[in-house]
């Protein structure tokens, strides 16, 4: 049909047409009318002018703000380009113009091209505005920009009573899994009630044992969604990836109105906030997506990668005898085996009894504990007050970083610098205090923390073996890794073990006894432990995590 001549809807009289419908809230559902009330005037329309409409399009719920995030208009256009000329609309029934969208430019432009590419038409059935005509198009634009005019004046008047509302710690938005909203406009009857509120459902006590299972035992998304699942409550393994860094479950959100800020809500959290920040700097220091697997048999937990054979250097690996239902450790590299488990025929212990003996060997009796308490925490104290100066000096040279990073980001914000140098240098301050940051968190913190520690590893000391095989496999092998971090050394030429690297606080133990039996002197013992404490990274990486 031609441009020039003025179209009216009648021209199109027997015309394939499509129908697009939208409305973008509950409330405008409620307001202005249904998609079911919109597509009942569109057929009314279609039938008046003897329109075949051959497709129906109904958006709802759906946000026209970005042309892109309108996914039934995409659907429409995709259904536009793969279909074949014939069968082609000639015109798209729409109810008005703001209900094609409100982003303006972007919204004009693909009218544009609906007609150019494809010489497809738009009519709005409520106000008779169409794109027949450059005239029409011109106005269909104008009011495709008022309505874009009316979003930028809600935003005026709304987005700034949002702010306030977001600043005293209203959450705006769907609650995760684990709680349940409550208040005056809430869709469940049992849920109604006059001041909403946030509170936590049946779900949660096993959210909240799943945040331990990954903080403090190390498991997989894998093992904790099995967990979950075995309880009666299944959550799919992405769903679960991304709950691990949700800050709603420590109690705070952020919201894009207010950037850069964490704001406290007015829920009861499933997390500690700072058990949330330790979760995430786990998470973010893994060469892999979560925590790593531990990989490996429950029969043979001192593989793989712990059990080290100290004649070659090589990791041992270990394999069922399915003939004889025997388990062995084996160094490839010197092609020798050992049997896991002692045998009435065996010459020497198995590995396991001589790893179990090892651990035994590491018992500090209770005589010795209150002792070696108070000589640690002397020690500690100590050291503690050195680390004060050192907190206040790191302390002191984030802020000065930081005034270099605000300043530079000021001449960037007012057009003195590129956006390419301000990367450049920004990224690498930026870089600088989070080192410096990770160098403060890693620092011992107050006494009472280091009390805890060492209440609880002097439980372990009492019986260092009785606590292991107490343990499951998980467990073990994290135990393990603790108590040697560069493995277990065992000669595979003569079947028993060597000295392996110990934890600093089991060493320290040792130093102790060896020193204050054999020779009775506190300041010799004093020595010991200091020159240890010196040497190593203080106590704070020996909370064991069990």
């Amino acid at each position: 049909m031609s441009r020039t001549k003025q179209l009216s809807i009648s021209d199109f009289r027997g015309a394939i047409v499509w129908s697009y419908t939208r409305v973008s809230s509950k409330e405008q559902f409620l307001k202005n009318g249904s998609i079911e009330t919109q597509v009942k005037r569109l057929k009314s329309c279609a039938q008046e002018n003897s329109l075949v409409i051959t497709k129906e399009f109904d958006a709802e719920y759906e946000s026209s703000r970005r042309v892109n995030t309108q996914k039934t208009l995409n659907e429409l256009l995709n259904a536009i380009k793969t279909t074949s000329k014939p069968q082609r609309p000639q015109m798209i029934l729409i109810w008005s113009p703001s209900r094609f969208g409100r982003a303006g430019s972007e919204h004009i432009e693909l009218f544009v091209s609906l007609r150019r590419k494809y010489n497809v038409y738009l009519y709005s059935v409520s106000t008779g505005h169409n794109t027949f005509t450059e005239r029409n198009e011109n106005e269909f634009s104008t009011q495709l920009l008022y309505a874009q005019k009316e979003n930028f004046n809600r935003q005026d008047v709304i987005i700034p009573g949002m702010i306030n509302v977001l600043e005293k710690g209203i959450f705006l938005g769907r609650a995760p899994r684990g709680y349940d909203h409550f208040g005056p406009r809430v869709s469940d009857p049992l849920k109604v009630q006059a001041k909403q509120e946030i509170k936590l459902n049946d779900d949660s006590v096993l959210i909240k044992e799943a945040f331990k299972l990954k903080l403090y035992k190390g498991h997989t998304d894998k093992e904790i969604q099995d967990y979950l699942k075995s309880e009666g409550l299944h959550i799919p393994k992405q769903s679960l990836n991304k709950m691990w860094s949700n800050l709603f479950y420590a109690g705070f959100f952020t919201n894009s109105l207010i950037p850069d800020t964490e704001i406290k809500g007015h829920w009861e959290p499933i997390i500690s906030k700072k058990e949330f920040d330790l979760l995430q700097h786990k998470l973010n220091n893994s060469t892999q997506i979560g925590i790593p697997k531990i990989n490996g048999k429950i029969e043979t937990p001192l593989v793989p990668k712990f059990l080290v054979c100290s004649d070659c250097d090589a990791n041992m690996t270990s394999y069922l005898n399915k003939r004889k239902h025997i388990f062995y450790y084996k160094c490839s590299s010197c092609n020798k085996t050992v049997n896991a488990n002692t045998r009435t025929k065996s010459l020497t212990d198995g590995i396991h009894q001589q790893f179990a003996e090892t651990v035994d060997s590491l018992k500090l009796s209770k005589s010795f504990q209150k002792l070696f308490s108070k000589q640690l925490e002397k020690i500690i104290t100590t050291e503690l007050s050195s680390t004060g100066d050192k907190k206040r000096q790191i302390n002191s040279e984030i802020n000065k970083l930081q005034e270099q990073y605000d300043k530079i980001e000021f001449r960037y914000a007012t057009d003195e610098i590129s956006k390419e140098i301000f990367e450049k240098h920004g990224l690498k301050l930026k870089d600088l205090i989070d080192s410096k940051k990770q160098l403060l968190a890693k620092l011992p913190s107050k006494l009472s923390n280091h009390k805890k520690v060492m209440k609880y590893f002097l439980k372990i000391a009492d019986n260092p073996r009785e606590f292991y095989e107490s343990l499951d496999y998980h467990n073990k092998r994290t135990f393990q890794n603790i108590l040697f971090p560069e493995g277990f050394r065992f000669s595979m030429k003569n079947k028993e073990c060597r000295t392996s690297k110990l934890n600093l606080l089991f060493e320290l133990t040792h130093s102790f006894l060896n020193l204050y039996v054999d020779k009775k002197e506190k300041t010799q013992t004093h020595k010991a432990l200091e020159s240890h404490l010196v040497a190593g990274t203080g106590l704070e990486p020996v909370t064991f995590g069990l």
